[in-house]
C-alpha cells in the first residue's frame, strides 16, 4: 500500500477521537441519542481543526448499521466495522456524496443536487451532502438549495464546512444549525504529536515537539504535515529517526527565541550597535528577514500577553521554557512601550511584504524600537506647562479675582506693586498632569485617592485678597507666605501634613507585614514596614521609599490582595493606597517624593543583615548615605 501521510494515517474516526472540540463532541453526541438529528449543519471555524472530520463521522453515525444500545454500540458513536461505516471511512459510499464546493459553485450544479435529493437512499437509512469550502457557492446557486434546505425530504441531511460563514447568506445560515469549531490548544496538538511520535517508532525531544506544535498555529493538520517533513529530513539514530530542535528550526528557516530575547535586552539598555551585530549575523547565516519579522511579531505578542496576564495565563501558548522567556523579557518594558513595539514592528512587516530592500527596512524597525526607549511621555511635558491664569490683568501686571473689575480708591488698586514683586519672586509651579490618574491606575490596582485641589478661582481669590494686605511699594516680607502658599495651592496641590501614628495605624501596619511574610512577600513587608503611614481622611496611605517602577513590582495584585483579606481579618475595611516616596509626584523629598525619615532596622530583618555587609558600611562612609530600604533578590530555598 502507498504511504499515507501523518494527517490521514490518523484521522480520527470516532467523536472522542477529535482533540479541541469538545463543545461541538458534545452536542452532537447528545443528539443522537435523544434523536434530535437536524437537516441542516454549518461547520466553521480554523483550517485544519476537524471540521470536514466531523462531517464524515456523524454521516458514519447516522448511517451505522449496527442498533445504538447493543453490545458493539453501546453509544451514539459509529461501531466502525459495519458495512456502511467502512464504506464511509474508505470514501465510497453511495448515499453520502461529499462535494468540492470550489469547483462545484455553480446554479447548474446545485440544481443537480437538488433533483437528486428527491429520491431516496440507495441503501442507508439517510442520503447524506456534505459540501467542502461552502462560502465558495454562489448566490445564485444558494437561492437554487434554498427551498430544498428549508423544506428538505426526511432522508436527506445538508452538512457544509467552511472557514469563511459570513460568506454563507444569512438566509441559508437560519435555516441550519451552526458550530463554531476552537482553534487546537497547544497542549492538545503536543500531547497528539507526542502519541503519534510513540507509535511511529519515532524519538523526539519535548522541545522540538514543542516547536511542531507552536507552528501549527492551532491546526493539527498544519502540525502534523510538518512533523512529516521533520521525519523525512531527521538522521537515523539506532534506525529511527531522531528530531530535535534545532533540525526543525532549520527546516522551518526560523531562529531560536534566545536571539530574541538577547535583542530585547539590546533595546531597553538602548543599545543600537548591538541591535544591529545581532541582526548582520543572522542575515549572513541566510535568515530570511521576512521570516524574522514574523518572528518577532510574534515574540513580541507573547511577552506583552506576559506583561498583561501573567506567565501562566491560557493566553500563551507556548511551552513553559518560551513562557519563562517572555516572562524575562516582560520585565524590562512597560506595558505601553511593548504596545508600541509591536505597533512599529506589525508595520515593518507589512512594509517587508511590497518593498525591495527588505533588510534596510528591517534594519530600520529595529533602530526604532531602541529609539522609542528615548520617547517622553506626552503627560510629562503637559505637566511642565505653567498653570493657567484666571484672573484678569491689572494696571501693573497684578492678578485679580475671577470675574472682579478695579474700582478706584479702594486698597484693590493699592496692591499691584505687591502682587508684581510676588510673581516675580515666585518660580511658576508645573501645572497638575491630566493623567496623573490613568498613571496611578496603572501603577497599582487600586489607584491613590487624589490630592485636594483648590479651585483656581477661589485661589485667585485668596491672592487678592493677600495682595490688598500688603504695603504699597515694598516686597513680601517672611511673615507674608500665605499668598505663596495660596499660589501654590492653586498650580498644584500640597501633600497633606503628617499626622502622628496612632495604636491603630500601628496595628493595621503590623497585621499587613505579617500577612505578606507568610504570604512570601518579604520584600514587600520590609518596604511597607519601613514607610510611613497616615491618614488621609477616610483612607489610609502609605508612604514607602522606592520609585514608583518598582512600587508596581513589589505590590502587584497578587501582594494588594493579601493586604485587603489580612484587613478584612481585623475588621478594618478602610482602603489603603500605596504612594512611591522617590520619584514619585510631588512632595518635598530628594526626588519629588515627601522625605522620609530613617527607620531603625529590625533585629534579624533583612535590612540588619545588610547594614552588617563590610560593603555596605564602606559605602556608607564614603558617600556619607543611609540605607531606607533593602530589596531581597536571593533565590528562595
Amino acid at each position: 500500500m502507498a504511504y499515507q501521510v501523518l494527517a490521514r494515517k490518523y484521522r480520527p474516526q470516532r467523536f472522542s477521537d477529535v482533540a479541541g472540540q469538545d463543545h461541538v463532541t458534545r452536542t452532537l453526541l447528545n443528539a443522537l441519542s435523544q434523536g434530535r438529528v437536524a437537516h441542516g449543519y454549518i461547520f466553521s471555524g480554523h483550517r485544519g481543526i476537524g471540521k470536514t472530520t466531523i462531517a464524515r463521522i456523524l454521516a458514519m453515525a447516522l448511517n451505522c448499521r449496527t442498533e445504538m444500545g447493543s453490545e458493539s454500540r453501546p453509544t451514539p458513536e459509529p461501531c466502525g466495522i459495519c458495512v456502511s461505516c467502512t464504506e464511509i471511512r474508505a470514501g465510497n459510499a453511495v448515499d453520502v456524496i461529499e462535494i468540492d464546493a470550489a469547483t462545484n459553485r455553480g446554479i447548474d450544479e446545485m440544481r443537480e443536487l437538488r433533483d437528486a435529493a428527491r429520491y431516496r437512499p440507495a441503501r442507508d437509512k439517510y442520503k447524506i451532502y456534505i459540501l467542502d469550502e461552502a462560502h465558495q457557492i454562489t448566490d445564485a446557486a444558494f437561492n437554487a438549495m434554498l427551498k430544498t434546505l428549508e423544506e428538505p425530504p426526511e432522508h436527506v441531511v445538508f452538512m457544509m464546512a467552511t472557514t469563511q460563514p459570513e460568506d454563507i447568506p444569512q438566509t441559508i445560515r437560519s435555516r441550519c444549525q451552526h458550530f463554531s469549531f476552537h482553534a487546537v490548544k497547544f497542549d492538545d496538538i503536543l500531547a497528539q504529536l507526542r502519541e503519534i511520535a510513540g507509535k511511529e517508532n519515532i524519538a523526539a525531544d519535548d522541545a522540538a515537539l514543542a516547536l511542531l506544535a507552536e507552528a501549527g498555529d492551532g491546526s493539527m493538520r498544519d502540525a502534523l504535515s510538518i512533523m512529516d517533513q521533520a521525519i523525512a529530513s531527521a538522521p537515523a539514530e539506532s534506525g529511527r529517526p531522531h528530531l530535535d530542535a534545532e533540525q526543525i528550526r532549520e527546516l522551518m528557516g526560523t531562529v531560536p527565541n534566545a536571539v530574541f530575547e538577547r535583542l530585547m535586552e539590546s533595546i531597553g539598555e538602548g543599545q543600537t550597535a548591538a541591535v544591529i551585530d545581532e541582526l548582520n549575523r543572522l542575515l549572513n547565516a541566510g535568515n530570511s528577514p521576512s521570516q524574522m519579522a514574523r518572528q518577532f511579531v510574534r515574540y513580541l505578542r507573547n511577552v506583552l500577553m506576559a506583561r498583561i496576564a501573567g506567565e501562566n495565563s491560557e493566553l500563551l501558548q507556548i511551552s513553559p521554557d518560551e513562557r519563562a522567556r517572555a516572562a524575562r523579557s516582560a520585565v524590562l518594558f512597560s506595558e505601553e512601550d511593548l504596545t508600541r513595539f509591536l505597533q512599529v514592528m506589525l508595520r515593518t512587516f507589512d512594509e517587508l511584504n511590497h518593498r525591495q530592500e527588505q533588510r534596510f527596512h528591517l534594519e530600520l524597525g529595529l533602530i526604532k524600537l531602541v529609539h522609542l526607549e528615548r520617547l517622553l511621555p506626552v503627560e510629562d511635558l503637559l505637566s511642565k506647562l505653567p498653570a493657567p491664569q484666571t484672573g484678569k490683568a491689572g494696571p501693573s501686571g497684578g492678578s485679580l479675582p475671577s470675574g472682579g473689575t478695579a474700582k478706584p480708591g479702594t486698597e484693590q488698586n493699592r496692591a499691584p506693586a505687591s502682587a508684581s514683586a510676588l510673581r516675580s519672586t515666585e518660580p511658576a509651579q508645573p501645572a497638575f498632569s491630566p493623567f496623573e490618574a490613568d498613571r496611578n491606575r496603572k501603577t497599582t490596582s487600586e489607584a491613590p485617592a487624589p490630592r485636594a485641589l483648590m479651585p483656581l478661582e477661589k485661589a485667585a481669590r485668596a491672592v487678592a485678597a493677600t495682595a490688598m494686605k500688603a504695603p504699597v511699594a515694598g516686597v513680601v516680607e517672611p511673615a507674608e507666605e500665605t499668598t505663596a502658599g495660596a499660589l501654590a495651592l492653586a498650580t498644584e496641590a500640597t501633600p497633606a501634613p503628617m499626622e502622628a501614628a496612632t495604636p491603630d495605624l500601628d496595628r493595621i501596619r503590623q497585621t499587613v507585614c505579617a500577612a505578606l511574610e507568610r504570604g512570601g512577600h518579604n520584600t514587600a513587608a520590609v518596604l511597607l514596614d519601613a514607610g510611613e503611614w497616615r491618614e488621609n481622611g477616610a483612607a489610609i496611605e502609605v508612604v514607602v521609599g522606592i520609585k514608583k517602577t518598582m512600587l508596581s513590582l513589589t505590590m502587584n495584585a497578587e501582594a494588594e490582595k493579601i493586604c485587603r483579606e489580612g484587613l478584612r481579618g481585623i475588621g478594618v475595611t478602610r482602603k489603603v493606597t500605596f504612594v512611591p516616596g522617590e520619584g514619585g509626584n510631588g512632595g518635598n523629598g530628594p526626588s519629588g517624593g515627601p522625605q522620609l525619615a530613617a527607620k531603625p532596622a529590625a533585629q534579624g530583618s533583612i535590612q540588619a543583615v545588610a547594614l552588617e555587609n563590610p560593603l555596605v558600611r564602606q559605602a556608607q562612609e564614603l558617600f556619607q548615605a543611609e540605607v531606607r530600604s533593602v530589596l531581597d533578590l536571593r533565590e528562595k530555598k
